[in-house]
C-alpha cells in the first residue's frame, strides 16, 4: 500500500521549566520596563501554546483549502456546513462511540449522539402499517426505529439541516474538500429545475451523452427495471461553477442568498452522501423529452480521493464492480438525483422538509422492509405519481464521500451487509480512511507520520 508523509503538528508540553532567580541590579525603572514588557509577553505566549496549540488536529492542510466562493465558507467549521451531526449508536456499543468519538476529534468534527433502540424493545402499537412489519427481524426493527428518533430530534429541535451519522461510519481526511465540490453540484441540481431545457440554455453545449453500462443485472433489485435508460447526459462540474457563479451573484443581489452551503434547504429533502452503492438516474415512467436536472449527471474528473476503477464494489464479496466503474474516464466522480436506487443509510442529511416528510412516511404511513431499501424507494418515487409541487429532491455522489467500515466476521447489529461478511479489516471507496489511519493519526509522535493509502494505483 502507498504512504504518504504528513506532519501531525505533534507537540509536547515541555517539562521542569524553571527560571532562575534575577539578581537586583541597579538598572533605573525606566529602563527595565522594556524586560518586563517582554518578560510578559514571553509568558502569555507560552500559556497559549500550553492552552491551545498541544490540541492537534491531524488534517493535511489542503483539506481546508477553500475554493474561491464564500459560500462554502461553512463547510470548514466543527459540523461540515450542516446544523448538527447526529450519530446513531446503541448504549451497549461502547466500542463503536469510542471509534467515532476518536475519528471525529483527530478530523475536527463535533458530533450529538442519538441512543439508538432495539427491536424487542418497541411495542406493538408504536409500529405504523402494516402489522407485519413486527415479523421483521429485531434487528431491522431497531435500525428503524433509531432513524426515526433521529428524524424526530430534526423536527422537534427545528433544525434546518442535519447530517445523520450511522457509528461505523467513515470518511477520507480530504472529507471538506469532498464536500465543497458536492456543494456546488447540490446547489445546481436542486435550485436550478428548468435551466437545461430553457431555451438559449448555456449548459447545453457543454452535455455529452455516454453509454450506460448499468444493466438489471447490475442494478438495485429494490426497484423494478422500468427506467435504466441508454445514455448517461453528462455536464462538467467546471461548467456548472463556471456559468452559475453569475447566477449565484445574481441571487445574492435579490436577496435570494440561502442559509445552506449545499443549497436551499427549501429545494431538496435528503443529500444521500454515505452509501454502499447506488444507481444512475432512472426516467420517470412518462419521461419528458427534453434532459433536465433529474437525469443529468455533473462530473468531477481526475479526482484523487477517487479509488482506480478495479476498485469500485462496495462490499469485498461483491461480484461485478459498480457500474461507475466502466461508465466513465478512471477517478471520475459523478453527482445526480438518487432516482436509481442507493444501499445503506451510513451517512445522510435531511433538511427540516425532508425529515419531515419521511418521519410522516415511515414513522406514521407506512414501513415494512429495512429502513435503507425503504429510502431508496421513496427517493425513487416507484410507482407514485408525484404531484406538482411535491416533488422529493434525493442527490447523491459516485463513488460515496462517507461509507461503511467493514470489520472482520461481522458485527453489525442489524446483519452482514450485502448477505457476507468482511474478512479483513478495510473501507470501501476512501483512498486515505480516518478509521484505517486512526492508530497511525492518534499515536501522533515527534516526527511526520504516514497515512495509508488503502486504494493505491498500480
Amino acid at each position: 500500500m502507498r504512504r504518504i508523509s504528513i506532519d501531525t503538528l505533534g507537540m509536547i508540553s515541555p517539562k521542569g521549566t524553571g527560571f532562575a532567580v534575577a539578581k537586583r541590579r541597579s538598572t533605573p525603572w525606566y529602563l527595565a520596563r522594556p524586560r518586563l514588557l517582554t518578560t510578559c509577553v514571553c509568558f502569555a505566549t507560552l500559556y497559549l501554546w500550553l492552552r491551545f496549540g498541544a490540541t492537534t488536529v491531524v488534517i493535511p492542510d489542503d483539506s481546508f483549502a477553500l475554493l474561491e466562493d464564500e459560500s462554502l465558507r461553512d463547510i470548514l467549521n466543527t459540523t461540515l456546513g450542516f446544523q448538527k451531526i447526529l450519530v446513531l449508536n446503541l448504549p451497549f456499543r461502547t466500542d463503536r462511540r469510542d471509534a467515532m468519538t476518536l475519528s471525529a476529534a483527530t478530523s475536527n468534527i463535533a458530533l450529538e449522539f442519538v441512543d439508538g433502540v432495539t427491536g424487542d424493545s418497541i411495542r406493538h402499537s408504536a409500529y405504523p402499517p402494516p402489522e407485519e412489519n413486527i415479523k421483521l427481524p429485531a434487528g431491522i426493527r431497531g435500525s428503524w426505529r433509531t432513524h426515526m428518533n433521529a428524524l424526530q430530534r430534526v423536527v422537534e429541535q427545528n433544525l434546518t439541516t442535519a447530517l445523520i451519522f450511522e457509528d461505523d461510519v467513515d470518511w477520507d481526511v480530504r472529507v471538506r474538500a469532498n464536500l465543497q465540490r458536492f456543494a456546488l453540484a447540490s446547489r445546481f441540481l436542486a435550485e436550478n429545475k428548468d435551466v437545461l431545457s430553457a431555451a438559449g440554455s448555456p449548459y447545453r453545449s457543454a452535455i455529452e451523452n455516454r453509454p450506460n453500462t448499468e444493466t438489471p443485472e447490475t442494478g438495485f433489485h429494490i426497484l423494478s427495471e422500468n427506467g435504466i435508460t441508454e445514455k448517461l447526459p453528462s455536464l462538467p462540474l467546471r461548467e456548472v461553477y463556471k456559468k452559475g457563479r453569475g447566477m449565484m451573484a445574481a441571487r445574492k443581489k435579490t436577496g435570494g442568498a440561502t442559509s445552506s452551503p449545499y443549497g436551499d434547504p427549501a429545494e431538496w429533502d435528503i443529500l444521500w452522501i454515505g452509501h454502499c452503492g447506488a444507481g444512475f438516474p432512472r426516467h420517470p415512467p412518462h419521461p419528458k423529452p427534453q434532459t433536465t436536472t433529474s437525469s443529468i449527471l455533473l462530473t468531477l474528473p481526475n479526482d484523487p480521493t477517487v479509488p482506480s476503477p478495479k476498485h469500485l464494489k462496495a462490499h469485498p464479496f461483491q461480484g461485478a464492480l459498480d457500474p461507475l466503474a466502466s461508465a466513465y474516464p478512471p477517478h471520475t466522480r459523478v453527482y445526480h438525483r438518487a432516482t436509481g436506487g442507493a444501499l445503506c443509510t451510513v451517512a445522510y442529511a435531511v433538511s427540516q422538509r425532508g425529515a419531515r416528510r419521511l418521519l410522516h412516511q415511515f414513522g406514521l404511513k407506512h414501513w415494512n422492509n429495512i429502513f435503507d431499501s425503504e429510502m431508496g424507494r421513496w427517493c425513487a418515487a416507484e410507482g407514485k405519481k408525484v404531484q406538482r409541487g411535491m416533488e422529493r429532491v434525493c442527490l447523491t455522489s459516485q463513488p460515496p464521500i462517507f461509507a461503511h467500515h467493514h470489520p472482520m466476521d461481522g458485527e453489525s447489529d442489524i446483519g452482514g451487509l450485502g448477505g457476507g461478511y468482511a474478512t479483513k479489516y478495510e473501507t470501501k471507496y476512501l483512498r486515505y480512511s480516518v478509521r484505517m489511519n486512526l492508530e497511525g493519526i492518534v499515536q501522533g509522535g515527534k516526527g511526520p507520520r504516514e497515512l495509508v493509502d488503502q486504494w493505491p494505483d498500480e
